[in-house]
Parts: structure tokens; sequence; C-alpha cells
């Protein structure tokens, strides 16, 4: 499991990464099924989000749409919205290992609020994003349909990532971490949560990836 890195210790402030760019760069698994395409992801979205005159095949007016342009920004938004779900989850990680090494029952218990603190703020997450992120990462989920051009069109999938068991599939400590059993079970659901918003994010940037390159008119397919 993955958790924050540690801040600077010069004292400076870290760089705020782009909610695109903090997918990038992350280590290829064996199956190299999951990895996130080798580009600037994040650079790409921020030139063509403010380039609203381009299109796949020629200019429009500004006050025509641009379906590409469109379906990044909701990519965008579900990166920032699947950035934060991570940062909730490596914390859940975090107090859920600590109750690991609690022997007192009172003391998991405490554990256990808190870690069902931040399984609910993962929905909390979803509810207060983006509605361009909801419409990819909420419950009420649906494909995101881009009209290139002509006839062709690319869909962009979604993936639920709320706690329920279609999504992340978080359950809530009913317990009370009163057994290491639940503890063990917690760990694990956590483990599976944060592979699947990984595989959500590596999906998004490599949907991505495709739209910018339209968008540049690299390629007609």
């Amino acid at each position: 499991m993955a958790f924050p890195a540690s801040k600077p210790s010069d004292g400076r402030k870290p760089a705020k990464r782009s909610p695109l760019a903090g997918w990038l760069g992350k280590k290829q698994d064996d199956s190299g099924k999951d990895s996130v395409p080798q580009m600037d992801v994040a650079s790409g979205v921020d030139r063509a989000l403010r380039q609203p005159r381009m299109t796949v095949e020629k200019p429009i007016e500004k006050e025509q749409k641009n379906p590409v342009r469109d379906a990044l920004a909701a990519i965008e938004a579900a990166l920032y919205a699947i950035d934060r779900i991570r940062d909730t989850l490596e914390q859940a990680c975090e107090i859920t290992l600590s109750a690991k090494g609690i022997e007192d029952v009172g003391g998991r218990a405490l554990m256990a609020e808190r870690y069902d603190e931040l399984r609910l703020s993962v929905d909390y997450t979803i509810e207060q994003a983006d509605p361009r992120a909801a419409i990819l990462i909420g419950k009420n989920q649906r494909h995101l349909d881009v009209k290139l051009g002509g006839s062709a069109r690319y869909s962009v999938s979604p993936m639920r990532l709320d706690a329920s068991p279609r999504g992340l599939g978080l359950s809530p400590p009913r317990d009370a971490f009163a057994t290491y059993e639940e503890i063990a079970e917690a760990l694990e659901e956590l483990d599976r949560a944060l592979g699947r918003a990984d595989r959500a994010a590596a999906s998004y940037c490599r949907d991505a990836q495709y739209l910018i390159a339209r968008m540049n008119g690299e390629f007609d397919g």
C-alpha cells in the first residue's frame, strides 16, 4: 500500500500538483495492464482547455461547444476527485494499521470510528465534486460519448468510486474493530479500493491522451 510522501525538510511547501499530473509516472505493474500512458497528459489537457478554437477537424466560433474540450474538462474534474479519494483511502490505511497494533478494545473502537468517518468522506467527496466528475465516478454514472466530427465518436467509460459495494466496496466497521479479523478485512478492502481508484485514473489518463491527440490532429482514426 502506498502512503503520502513526507514534506520537504527545507521548510518549503510542496508544489501543488495538477490533478492529472498526480497520476503520471506510476510504475507499471507486472502485467502492464493498468499502467498510465507515458506522456505529459497534465500539460496536454491544460493546453487543450486553454485553446477554445481548436477542434478535431477545423476551428469553430467561440460560442459553439467543443465536445472534445468538454470531455477533457470532465476527465480533469474526475481525476481531481480521484486524487482526493485516494488521499482519504491512504489515511484510512494508516488508521486501520494503527488499530492492528492496539490491544485495548476501546482503543480499537476509537480507530474504527475514525475509519468510518474517512469511509463516509469518500461519498462526501463525490457529492461535492464537479458535476462533470460525478458523471464518471458517482452512483449515477454514465458513459461520456464524445462527438469527434462527422460520424466518429469516442466513449469514456465510467467507474463508480463511492464507498458502496458497487463502488469501492468499503464496509462499515460493524464490530468497531473488536476483532483483528475485522481489521484484516478492512485492510483488504482498502487495498482493493486503492487498486480500483488507480485503474480508474489510468483509464481516464488514456482517454485524455487519445482526445488530446485528436484535438491536435495527430491522427484521424
